[in-house]
């Protein structure tokens, strides 16, 4: 190909040998040469995402798709802890035995501690490895012929699944079972079971603040439409104990109904087989006076006692005196925004902006490949200035990429006013991959601001908006077209004015010992629950909140009769696990961090950066000299995703746009010239 351009140009470049007519054609089609290259690369990320299963037919043939027999999906929940069962079925249609690979999103706080392979009728039980030796006993079965199973964590909320050695026609059947901690926020708790992501876009160069650390992420995206193949389609099965009956279950992403047993709720969604283009979200309210000021959940595992606490502090007067705040409104105008996420996006600003009170400042950032400004610096949000705001955010429009490094740094950066409670709303549906260099910037330029972010979109990337909220001492807010942006947004300014508790810290009774994470409390803001993961030589009578609101408070809080939940040892050894990953964004040295990891996720059977789990059938299946052929299976985009999966076209696929605007320019001018000239 490179050959027969370059033989082009040269003819081209060879004065009297062409009419211009001529030379616009053989220039025309060169741009389309050197534009079916450009666009071939670019449709070619190396980045994975969901619901993938890789297969080929020898390593010099084309990756090709495989069928997806189904998802299944169980779910039971007893009070504020989940169980989740993914079961994902698959076939190998090849003619050859077959090696695989497929990627799945899961829950941002999933503590993930089983793994099971089963092929045919074998049954094969992950065991939990260092990464690098549980790839290595992995390479090793897949070449002496052994069915085997690999699964990693690729980022916090995506892992992968490698299987070896299928044989021709059989099903294979992956399963992962993790555990999750429900926080509730005012008396209701939700579920989030994603079953799709949105394709990330790879930033350019990171700023000069310096690198973060981030997992190596291998493989390439496959997304693709919804057909009506009998594929990629999930059925949940839900149990819902919430230790009453309930005042209130429903669902904004999927129709669906809940039955009453005396015990607990069997969920039935109204169409179950569900297409997997959007998350599955599950909310429940508890009646208004449910529940007391504490919640402890225990488990005894080999002689040690764990604890999950849930503290509620006492209802607090409200201040009379509102500060001010100077609010900094930023939203996501990326490519990957398009269609109704936009229309999301829009909405959840303009009602920001009405809530203002003209004794507070605000600015308005908007970003895509660049970022821009409403005014140079914040102003007092008088209501000539909030309608200037409320026309510029009406005009809109996404495109581009997403370079959120450089908007973020420049929020960040600027000087907050005295007297002002400095506020960062950030409206987006996350879809980067640099989430460990934005995470570490937030943390380095953070100083006295707030930072809230709004997560928008049927898949939006919930690790990086959590923790960013986490790390800048904000609240996450997600945005569900189901329920309706006004709702989401009316929750949260409750938050952003309402008073907060800062400066958090736990005494209990003399003797006790406890190892406490997260080590550093957050703020809590209006009906926000402080919850700790313990490891106690015993359990205490009470507990003694102390804390800034802004003047000292405290409350003691009398610790009920412990309630046994199983998974309680494993959700205190997950937060551990992400506290220590925060010491990297905090610029820890990851080496340290990494020994400390492996201890916990080894001693806990858990899936981490450093640990993964493997499976093997001790039986041969396959003969050395047999091939060994792969396959692909591409998830399907998100319902409101419109975009390509890099959301831009890049610097260079613009130049080439451009040339060939030119090219045509020209060709119009030579065709439309005088006959004499």
């Amino acid at each position: 190909m490179l050959t027969k351009k370059l033989s082009i140009l040269a003819l081209v470049n060879q004065p009297g040998r062409l009419s211009m007519k001529r030379m616009i054609g053989w220039l025309l089609i060169i741009s389309s040469l050197f534009g079916q290259q450009t666009l071939a690369n670019a449709a070619d990320p190396d980045q994975p995402q969901t619901g993938l299963l890789l297969m080929r037919n020898g390593a010099e043939s084309e990756w090709q798709a495989a069928l997806l027999l189904n998802t299944d999906i169980d779910v039971q929940i007893n009070g504020p802890v989940a169980e989740v069962r993914i079961r994902q079925r698959f076939t190998n249609p090849g003619e050859h035995f077959s090696e695989g690979e497929y990627v799945l999103p899961m829950s941002e706080n999933a503590a993930v501690h089983a793994m099971t392979l089963d092929i045919g009728e074998r049954h094969i039980v992950g065991e939990i490895h260092e990464k690098a030796e549980a790839k290595a006993i992995y390479e090793r079965a897949k070449a002496n012929g052994q069915q085997t199973g690999l699964t990693e964590q690729r980022r916090p909320n995506l892992f992968s699944t490698s299987v070896a050695n299928i044989a021709a026609g059989e099903t294979i059947s992956v399963t992962l079972q993790y555990t999750e901690l429900l926080i509730p926020d005012a008396n209701q708790f939700s579920l989030r079971l994603p079953l799709t992501m949105t394709p990330r876009y790879t930033a350019a160069q990171p700023l000069e603040f310096g690198e973060a650390p981030a997992p190596a992420v291998e493989g390439r995206i496959v997304q693709q439409q919804w057909t009506d193949a009998p594929s990629h389609q999930a059925r949940l099965n839900i149990y819902l104990d919430g230790g009453m009956e309930l005042q209130q279950i429903h669902s904004p992403s999927h129709p669906l109904t809940a039955n009453y047993d005396g015990r607990g709720y069997q969920v039935e969604l109204a169409n179950n087989t569900v297409i997997m283009e959007r998350d599955f979200i599950l909310e429940w309210q508890l009646p208004t006076n449910a529940g007391n000021q504490a919640s402890i959940f225990t488990e005894t595992v080999n002689g040690e006692q764990y604890a999950m606490l849930m503290l509620s502090p006492a209802a607090r007067e409200a201040i009379s005196q509102r500060q001010p705040r100077e609010v900094i409104l930023i939203i996501d105008t990326s490519g990957s925004m398009q269609g109704s996420r936009m229309r999301q996006a829009r909405e959840s600003l303009l009602y920001a902006i009405q809530r203002l009170e003209p004794e507070d400042r605000f600015n308005v950032l908007e970003f895509n490949s660049d970022y821009s400004e409403l005014f140079q610096e914040p102003r007092q949000a008088s209501k000539a200035n909030r309608d200037t705001a409320t026309e510029w955010v009406a005009q809109l429009e996404a495109s581009g990429g997403t370079e959120m490094l450089p908007v973020v740094a420049n929020a960040l950066g600027q000087q907050g006013e005295q007297g002002y409670l400095r506020q960062l709303i950030f409206i987006t549906d996350g879809s980067v991959s640099n989430e460990q260099e934005v995470l570490t910037l937030i943390d380095l330029r953070l100083d006295t601001s707030r930072l809230f972010t709004v997560g928008i979109g049927a898949a939006p990337n919930n690790y990086l908006l959590r923790k960013a909220a986490d790390i800048g001492r904000g609240q996450f807010t997600s945005v569900n077209d189901g329920q309706g942006v006004s709702a989401a947004m009316n929750q949260l300014f409750s938050k952003l004015e309402a008073p907060v508790l800062t400066n958090l810290r736990i005494a209990m009774d003399e003797g006790v010992s406890a190892e406490i994470w997260p080590e550093k409390l957050p703020d809590l803001y209006a009906d926000q629950p402080l919850v700790v993961a313990m490891k106690l030589n015993r359990l205490p009578r009470s507990i003694i909140l102390y804390g800034n609101q802004p003047e000292p408070w405290q409350q003691e809080l009398d610790v009920p009769q412990a309630q046994q939940h199983k998974g309680v040892s494993t959700l205190w050894a997950r937060s551990k696990i992400e506290s220590l990953m925060d010491r990297i964004t905090q610029g820890e040295p990851e080496p340290i961090i990494r020994e400390a990891v492996l201890e916990v996720a080894l001693r806990h059977q858990l899936l981490s950066r450093y640990t993964s789990f493997v499976a093997v059938d001790k039986t041969p299946v396959r003969q050395a000299q047999e091939p060994l052929n792969s396959q692909q299976i591409p998830n399907l985009n998100p319902i409101d995703h419109q975009a390509y999966p890099q959301t831009s076209l890049g610097l260079l696929q613009i130049w080439l746009l451009a040339a060939m605007l030119l090219m045509a320019g020209l060709a119009m001018l030579y065709w439309q010239r005088p006959r004499h000239a």
